[in-house]
């Protein structure tokens, strides 16, 4: 092969993963709609968002080690379907009861999707996996970043039933989706049956360096989340206006996206634990520069700062993937599910703070938060296997014939 990844398989993932995060994007308003309809609490509305949590993320290590075992390639395009039909419809709904069916019913379907679309892309990336890692985790991104803004305007446009509209371009986005699965899937099984037969057989699964990762992402994520929520509410303490509150906290989701490829780019050059370990770092000085000055070059500051804290969700899934090579579904899992709903239930926990003090006193005390985060990849640094292909040292490998993996595998289907 002249080349040791599929590229046009991960856009295919990619498209997959930013679809079902558009929709993911589309939750909190059409449970703010649906509560407000009906004259209820705003502890419903907290209820809800959990139960959105609880369903799509914290589950997913259970779906991701069924996949590993079990996975077929139309796993990920009937997800991505049940997620798109039911949150497409969710603010449409007439109870609480069936908004909660329909939140549930999309959540799963998330949950599903995720780690296979996690594990394909690992498979699909040869031995730059945190390049294809990031391509991953840029579509989803991108679709979570705009999935709010379409859906505001199709509300705004057509009333409670504007969320139906996307019914039509996200059957025929996840037509295509089901059109070419097949055939990435058996490009999947080529190359990582090549990278699978350079792998040194390895022992127990190291399930303190796993968790010390699970525990740095969670922290990761809860900087970045508490930033992305209480944000607004820092904003309007300074006066800042409504609209231009929505347009730097769209900013700050889609700075992030230069993260994510920069760690997916250089860590498979300079090592996964390296990057995501000066990144971390480098990312604080520039959180703390928001709250020092003042007007744009503050603003300017506080989005490099989730530049570099994005930087390393790629390296992390990379490694721990390597942890588990033989569960690559449920390693993404752990670390998209469990890590970002640990990260989460932080951020509703610094709600407190932010009630009792200030929006400002809560976010500069998180501030410091991935210096922790960076400190667990220097205690798992001599913890992560060498054996699996990555960087230049797997590229100069010799190349491996792949004949005999695909006749095994076709034997055993």
């Amino acid at each position: 092969m002249r080349s040791d990844w599929n590229l046009r398989g991960l856009s295919v993932i990619a498209f997959a993963h930013g679809i079902s995060d558009f929709f993911a994007g589309t939750v909190p308003f059409a449970i703010f709609l649906v509560v407000s309809r009906s004259g209820l609490s705003p502890v419903y509305q907290g209820a809800l968002v959990f139960l959105w949590y609880l369903t799509s993320s914290i589950v997913q290590p259970f779906f991701g080690a069924y996949s590993d075992r079990h996975g077929r390639w139309w796993f990920l395009p009937s997800a991505l379907l049940v997620t798109m039909t039911s949150l497409s419809i969710a603010a449409a709904v007439s109870s609480l009861w069936l908004l909660a069916f329909c939140i549930v019913l999309g959540g799963l379907g998330s949950a599903v999707l995720h780690p296979e679309a996690g594990k394909y892309s690992a498979m699909l990336s040869g031995s730059r996996r945190a390049g294809g890692i990031s391509i991953f985790q840029v579509g989803g991104q991108i679709g979570f970043a705009f999935g709010p803004v379409v859906i505001a305007l199709l509300y705004a446009r057509f009333g409670l039933g504007g969320s139906l509209w996307l019914l039509i371009p996200g059957t025929i986005a996840i037509a295509s989706v089901f059109a070419m699965m097949r055939q990435v899937d058996r490009s999947a099984v080529t190359l990582h049956g090549a990278a699978h037969a350079k792998a040194v057989p390895s022992g127990p699964p190291d399930r303190f360096g796993v968790s010390l990762l699970v525990g740095s992402t969670a922290l990761r994520h809860f900087t970045s989340a508490a930033f992305m929520t209480y944000l607004p509410n820092l904003l309007h303490d300074r006066g800042v206006s409504l609209g231009t509150s929505g347009l730097i906290v769209t900013s700050f989701l889609l700075v992030s996206i230069f993260g994510l490829m920069a760690g997916g780019a250089h860590s498979d050059s300079f090592g996964a634990e390296r990057i995501s370990v000066v990144a971390l770092c480098a990312a604080v000085p520039f959180l703390f520069g928001f709250f020092i000055l003042g007007g744009p070059m503050a603003i300017g500051l506080l989005l490099l700062g989730n530049a570099l804290l994005s930087v390393q969700n790629a390296p992390a899934v990379t490694i721990v993937q390597a942890m588990l090579p033989k569960n690559l579904g449920m390693a993404l899992g752990l670390m998209n599910g469990v890590a970002f709903g640990l990260g989460s239930g932080l951020v509703a926990v610094l709600g407190i703070v932010v009630a009792r003090a200030s929006a400002a006193t809560a976010l500069e005390a998180v501030s410091a938060t991935p210096l922790l985060a960076a400190l667990s990849y220097v205690l798992v640094s001599g913890r992560v296997p060498r054996s699996q292909p990555s960087g230049e040292a797997a590229r100069s490998e010799r190349p491996v014939r792949i004949e005999p993996l695909l006749e095994a595998a076709h034997r055993s289907e």
